[in-house]
């Protein structure tokens, strides 16, 4: 019985060593459905990372291949206006050669000219100051001057002592003398006087009321004794008269401005003036005698009898009648015949003659 008791000890088994072997077993095959998922979620991470890596990679090739394309098409435009620019600036140097070339005959043609005929430049600055003396006399009305530049342009004309220029010359006369007859107008002085009238504006009198003349009473007596009775009633009024006076009074009476209208009326008459003066640097004669006349009658209507208004009436009429009109010749006959001996011997320089 002990024996048996013996040998059946050693086989058995204890309880707590019997429920730890199925949860070691649980743990292991949990720990590997772990490592296995943990395998598959670093695959499909690599994966993912590679396909998002290769697609990146295709973008950036698609886009390098699309900006070398662009740049070659740069490249070939650059290329393209580069020749162009080459062709015109080729184009541009042939021109330029030719112009110099052209430039260079000229040049030689003129030194020829200028060997064969020094005395041309005299010409050309005879026609010069006839052109100058047209302006002189037509721009600015200076007539004097107009006169000495043509003088001065047939100073050279008789310096180059040549026989077939004297018709030249005869026109050059008869223009000298057309501006020799022309009447001279002293505009500076008509307008000086128009100014010292215009500064007496501010010191005129306003009239003041004009009353008519009134009748005065006859109270001589008759020495008729039929008249007795005209004779007291003359001797009464008479004695009235020293009392209460009534005169009759026939006519209209004007009334005074006001200190606005002064102003009004003596500012007209400043512009009237002015008016006057701008008439005489135009040449516009009616503008001048109307603007003088209306001057005269404002004087006359509405400003009192002094010295003040008696001195501009007194320039007004020395003004008045004054031609500043001047009928100046249209043209200067030497002129168009100068110009044509130039283009005539410009003419003979270019054919080589």
């Amino acid at each position: 019985m002990t024996s048996e008791k013996q040998q059946a000890a050693p086989s058995a088994t204890p309880p707590e060593l019997e429920q730890k072997e199925p949860e070691q077993k649980k743990a292991s095959s949990s720990g590997k459905i772990l490592a296995i998922i943990a395998i598959i979620i670093a695959i499909v991470l690599a994966a993912i990372l590679y396909w998002h890596g290769h697609n990146q990679a295709l973008a950036q090739t698609e886009q390098l291949n699309r900006m070398q394309a662009e740049l070659q098409q740069q490249q070939s435009r650059i290329e393209q206006a580069e020749a162009t620019q080459s062709s015109k600036l080729a184009a541009v140097v042939s021109n330029q050669n030719s112009t110099s070339e052209q430039l260079e005959g000229l040049s030689h043609k003129v030194l020829d000219l200028d060997s064969k005929r020094p005395n041309d430049w005299m010409l050309a600055e005879a026609e010069y100051l006839v052109r100058m003396a047209g302006r002189k006399l037509w721009l600015e009305q200076d007539a004097v001057s107009a006169a000495m530049m043509l003088a001065n342009a047939d100073e050279r004309l008789a310096a180059l002592n040549d026989p077939s220029l004297t018709p030249v010359r005869r026109a050059l006369a008869d223009d000298i003398a057309s501006i020799k007859s022309v009447k001279s107008v002293d505009r500076e002085g008509l307008v000086i006087k128009l100014n010292s009238i215009n500064d007496q504006v501010d010191k005129l009198t306003l009239a003041g009321v004009i009353m008519a003349r009134a009748e005065e009473p006859d109270f001589s007596l008759s020495e008729s004794v039929s008249d007795w009775k005209e004779n007291l009633k003359k001797s009464w009024a008479s004695f009235s008269d020293d009392f209460v006076t009534v005169r009759r009074r026939d006519g209209n009476v004007e009334a005074l401005l006001s200190p606005q209208q002064h102003w009004y009326l003596s500012e007209n008459l400043k512009g009237k003036l002015l008016q006057a003066q701008l008439a005489v640097y135009r040449e516009q004669q009616d503008i001048y005698d109307s603007s003088l006349a209306q001057t005269k009658q404002w004087l006359q209507d509405y400003f009192a009898d002094d010295s003040v208004r008696q001195f501009m009436l007194e320039q007004l009429e020395q003004l008045d009648g004054q031609q500043i009109k001047v009928d100046y010749p249209e043209q200067f006959s030497a002129q168009e015949r100068l110009q044509q001996l130039l283009d005539d011997r410009l003419q003979r320089l270019l054919t080589g003659l």
